[in-house]
């Protein structure tokens, strides 16, 4: 169609009625929805996968699972899947080894998550999932060992020392615990 259009450009002699434009732009259309349709599908199972897919637009998601050979390429789009989490820090081998805030606050993570292990390669969602586990196990463990120390060294050394939610988290706990006995 664009072809015999591109021949000659007259819309009177394009748009006859013997050509069948019309149903030919009827087809592309529905042709067009059913892709569409199946898109969305697939969008779906990712994000009912990986639920904080959902914060993404569908260009976005598009976007990640287009490059699912390159790990980094998740990196401009953390913040709207974690809050708290601006980039994570990839080593040379691509493997994951911490997480920072978008203020620089690094926070290293209780285990390496590897995007290239076979289970892991060009599924983003699922190594997605892993950095979610891991993140809530490597600041449980910061608040564990930050509760320890918490009465053994001054507050000023102690909170130099913890990450900004560790020191939020601990500090609500003892407060509470003053505030009941008080």
């Amino acid at each position: 169609t664009m072809n015999e259009f591109n021949s000659d450009s007259n819309f009177m002699i394009q748009s006859d009625v013997e050509k069948h434009l019309d149903e030919k732009f009827k087809k592309a259309n529905k042709k067009l929805d059913e892709i569409t349709k199946g898109l969305n599908d697939y969008l779906e199972t990712k994000r009912l996968f990986f639920p904080r897919f959902f914060f993404l637009s569908n260009d976005e998601l598009l976007e990640i699972l287009s490059q699912t050979k390159e790990p980094r390429a998740v990196q401009p789009h953390l913040g709207k899947c974690f809050e708290g989490i601006h980039h994570v820090q990839f080593e040379s081998d691509l493997k994951i080894s911490a997480m920072i805030s978008i203020e620089g606050e690094v926070i290293k993570m209780d285990k390496i998550v590897d995007p290239e292990t076979p289970n892991n390669k060009g599924n983003v969602e699922k190594w997605l999932l892993e950095i979610e586990s891991i993140q809530w196990e490597s600041i449980r463990s910061l608040t564990i060992a930050s509760i320890e120390e918490y009465n053994q060294v001054a507050r000023k050394d102690w909170i130099l020392h913890w990450p900004a939610q560790v020191i939020l988290g601990v500090s609500c706990l003892y407060w509470t615990i003053d505030v009941t006995l008080a």
